[in-house]
């Protein structure tokens, strides 16, 4: 792809104004309606399905680590991702990706690659999350290219998913993030604090 691409992360509902939102839905709607896995089994999906997705998941941002990743290329969507966190403390060190998709017009150009390593890294350096995971369709040719992003396939449900044309498996996959070590530094009057140490990542 010889124009630069830019990632860019949404924090906010303030961050997702109108053209932002149209780029979206065209996106969403166009990814779906060629036949991927993107939140939309049954196709084809209208304008009003993706809008009432699109606002569920606009209104969440700002919750916990709950965020977009935008691709951006010539300030045209060439794909994007959504991180959602966990509210509970028991799951609060991982979070979940999904809607991972490519634009058409860039497919087999490196964007999803690109979305992959930066959710990665975005996870582990900023959010000090521990895994990442996600759920996907079995036999839509994916699980080799998640694999290739450093993810594994932790477990199937066989045929969960059911569609007119046969069953699916849901596979199960988790990315291990990298996580700085923590050690005990003893105090004067007793106490301990844990220290980050330098390097370790």
């Amino acid at each position: 792809m010889s124009e630069k691409l830019q990632l860019r992360w949404l924090l906010d509902p303030a961050l997702v104004g109108p053209q932002m939102r149209q780029q979206l839905l065209g996106c969403w709607q166009e990814v779906a309606n060629a036949g991927g896995a993107v939140g939309f089994p049954f196709t084809p999906v209208s304008e009003e399905q993706v809008e009432s997705a699109i606002d569920a998941m606009v209104d969440s941002l700002g919750q916990g680590v709950n965020r977009i990743l935008l691709a951006v290329v010539n300030a045209e969507l060439a794909g994007w991702l959504y991180l959602a966190g966990n509210s509970s403390e028991l799951t609060a060190h991982w979070a979940r990706v999904s809607r991972v998709q490519t634009a058409l017009e860039y497919r087999n150009s490196g964007v999803g690659r690109a979305l992959m390593n930066e959710v990665a890294r975005a996870a582990a350096d900023d959010l000090s999350l521990e895994q990442l995971h996600l759920e996907l369709r079995s036999g839509m040719g994916l699980t080799g290219f998640y694999q290739s992003c450093g993810w594994q396939e932790i477990g199937r449900r066989p045929g969960a998913l059911r569609f007119a044309g046969g069953d699916r498996d849901e596979v199960l996959m988790m990315l291990t993030l990298p996580h700085q070590r923590k050690q005990q530094v003893d105090f004067a009057d007793g106490h301990k604090a844990n220290r980050d140490r330098p390097g370790d990542r």
